[in-house]
């Protein structure tokens, strides 16, 4: 059975807490091992990462990483995301450095990109081999001037193929998203669900975010911890102040409904945001994040509603001046077999700001009332 992890502040720093040695050994209970991690020699984590360091809205892997380095670790982010043709088109020639070499992004954090030659590595296993292949000849010199001991750190489950290549310790395999449910379905949907049992087989730890994901991955070693996602408690809990929101926010109709975070059409439900706007026609409905392009027709349309505005793209620097603006706080998720294993790191953003937060489509949010109320149905 896999092992809960006990609360406390920072769950995430559990993630670091284990010592990092070729035997893996795992020691006491996990407030121990967070104690006493600490007191050791510092290791070196090579991280695999679907999404950029530099993403708009950080998550758990930046958050992670960040305070591994602040204690000491050295991180090597490895950006695993698309075809090296498709990334260069999109965010340029001047991102082609890292896949030449590793940059420096800030103290202890060096960021590569990693040299996906061929395309459709979530359709076709060899091609997924191919990429580590190359990609791991670049980035070996790299990972080797890592002070040892090395941990393979990996978000991505592409990423059970780089086991092994890079001299590390042993690995770890991060599960924080029922990842099949994000690609489409037919071959890449059965390569991704082989590619994520791949990365928790070969994975000395296995750290999930649900207790589905844990059973899922569990090996019957005692090994497979549940870690649930947390939020950046520092950076949100200015917002409980409502006088640091711009004016032209603190002058919306209350009380205002908001949402902070990614406008995704696989994740919000935008029928209900909808029907929320024409129900609450004295509240305002404040939306912050991008649109991706599926959603971005939805968007648009919701907010041509006299009481819905959506400003976009927000700097996560500022995100808290307009979380203070809320009333109340939602995540309008869609109820679908992705969303049933989602543990949003906004929850605890929108606790740590003091809002009251109601969520639909999660399961994995039962038991946080009164704070947290599940909406069920329309």
């Amino acid at each position: 059975m896999a092992q809960s992890v006990p609360g406390f502040r920072n769950l995430n720093a559990v993630r670091l807490s284990w010592r990092a040695s070729p035997e893996g050994t795992v020691l006491g209970s996990a407030e121990n091992r967070f104690n006493l991690s600490m007191q050791r020699r510092p290791f070196s984590i090579i991280c695999l990462s679907s999404q950029l360091w530099d993403a708009p809205l950080p998550t758990n892997r930046q958050q992670i990483m960040s305070r591994a380095a602040r204690r000491g670790h050295h991180v090597l982010f490895v950006e695993t995301g698309d075809f090296l043709g498709k990334h260069l088109w999109r965010t340029g020639t001047g991102r082609a450095r890292r896949v030449l070499a590793p940059v420096e992004v800030a103290p202890n954090v060096r960021v590569a990109q990693l040299a996906n030659v061929l395309p459709w590595s979530q359709r076709f296993g060899l091609c997924n081999r191919v990429n580590w292949f190359v990609g791991a000849r670049v980035l070996r010199r790299a990972a080797r001037s890592l002070p040892a001991p090395r941990v393979l750190w990996i978000y991505d489950p592409r990423g059970a193929d780089a086991v092994g290549l890079f001299g590390e310790a042993f690995a770890v395999y991060d599960c924080v998203d029922d990842y099949q449910h994000q690609v489409g379905a037919g071959r890449s949907r059965a390569l991704v669900a082989e590619l994520d049992r791949a990365a928790a087989d070969r994975s000395r730890l296995v750290f999930a975010t649900t207790e589905n994901l844990a059973t899922r991955h569990e090996r019957g070693d005692g090994r497979t911890y549940v870690v649930p996602n947390v939020g950046d408690y520092e950076h949100f809990s200015q917002a409980a102040d409502r006088s640091i929101a711009p004016a032209e926010l603190r002058a919306c109709r209350r009380p205002v409904l908001g949402f902070a975070g990614n406008l995704n059409e696989g994740k919000v439900d935008f029928a209900l945001l909808e029907r929320l706007a024409r129900m609450f026609e004295d509240a305002t409905i404040l939306l912050a994040g991008p649109a991706a392009n599926g959603a971005r027709d939805r968007v648009q349309a919701l907010s041509e509603l006299p009481n819905v505005r959506w400003l976009g793209l927000q700097p996560y620097r500022t995100l808290p001046s307009v979380v203070a603006a809320f009333d109340v706080a939602l995540i309008p998720y869609l109820e679908n077999p992705y969303t049933a294993n989602v543990f949003p790191l906004k929850v605890f953003e929108y606790l740590a700001a003091g809002k009251p937060v109601i969520a639909s489509g999660l399961p994995n949010l039962a038991g946080f009332e009164p704070h947290v109320r599940l909406a069920t149905g329309h």
